[in-house]
Formats: C-alpha cells, sequence, structure tokens
C-alpha cells in the first residue's frame, strides 16, 4: 500500500543544488582577495625579516673586523664583506647590499652601519634602514655621506677535471 502524499524518492533537487552552488561561489568571491593579501603582507614581512637579519650579519662583520685591530679601517669599510659571508652567517641570498659607517673618507667616527640598502633579486626594489628609522623598499640606494661600502661578490669556485 503506498502513502499518499509522501514522495518516495530521496536527493535534493536541481534547485536546491544550484542555491548551494551560487552561495559557494559568493564565499569564495569574498575569500580570495582576502587571502591574496594576507599572502603578500606574508611575504613582504618575510623580506623584512630576513633584510634585518642581513644587517644583523654585517654589523657581525663590522664588529669582527673592529675587534682584530681595534679600529675599522676605511679600505675595510669599504671591500672586506662578501656575499659568500653573508650568506654563511644568515642563510639569505642577496643580490647586492650597500652599507654606510659614519665617518668622512679618511676616518671612520664609529663602527656601527647606520645605513644598509638590501637587494635579494635582480630587479626588485631594496629594502632599506637608516639608523634610528624602519625599514622601507626603495628602487635605488641613496647612500649618506660617510664611508660607504658593497658587499663585494667573491668569484665563484671554479674546477677543473681531467679526462682518464
Amino acid at each position: 500500500m503506498k502513502k499518499v502524499g509522501k514522495s518516495s524518492k530521496k536527493g535534493f533537487t536541481l534547485v536546491e543544488l544550484i542555491v548551494v552552488l551560487v552561495i559557494l561561489a559568493v564565499l569564495a568571491a569574498m575569500l580570495v582577495p582576502a587571502l591574496v593579501g594576507y599572502i603578500d603582507r606574508a611575504k613582504k614581512e618575510k623580506e623584512y625579516q630576513a633584510a634585518s637579519t642581513v644587517y644583523a650579519a654585517v654589523q657581525a662583520l663590522a664588529t669582527e673586523t673592529y675587534g682584530k685591530d681595534g679600529k675599522l679601517t676605511v679600505a675595510d669599510a669599504k671591500s672586506t664583506f662578501t656575499r659568500e659571508q653573508v650568506k654563511e652567517l644568515t642563510g639569505v641570498t642577496v643580490n647586492d647590499v650597500q652599507y654606510s659607517v659614519k665617518g668622512s673618507s679618511t676616518k671612520i667616527d664609529e663602527y656601527t652601519i647606520n645605513y644598509i640598502a638590501i637587494q635579494f633579486n635582480a630587479n626588485e626594489d631594496y629594502y632599506q634602514y637608516v639608523a634610528g628609522g624602519e625599514w622601507s623598499t626603495i628602487k635605488t640606494p641613496a647612500l649618506p655621506d660617510g664611508v660607504s661600502g658593497t658587499i663585494a661578490q667573491m668569484p665563484e669556485k671554479t674546477t677543473t677535471t681531467t679526462g682518464g
């Protein structure tokens, strides 16, 4: 005997499925832009943290150089540090680092890095820090007056193999 007024079919109607899909699409449309913003901010924060780490490494190298004989010379400030030293200390690969210590072209007043500009990849912005300020991004570094230097690129090691 069949029950009158009750359907024996189970499941969702096409209209119900379409309504659920439309609700999911609206939620996704609201969520995706918010997530993209979070991802961009997280990437930028990671780069600022890496720049801070590189700054600390360059300052450590300056301190080490100063500690060897009690003075950091102009030549030391301009050429002592290499990208390989920075990578060894931090694990961060940099494309370019330019920095400045307080002083003139013949005399260094302090061995503290008072300005640094760090570029991680070619054709990207530099991360700049001026002592007493905050990190910012710039297109081209403008080193302040004082003793300025750049992280040197050491020549790549070449190995030769002989056939035999």
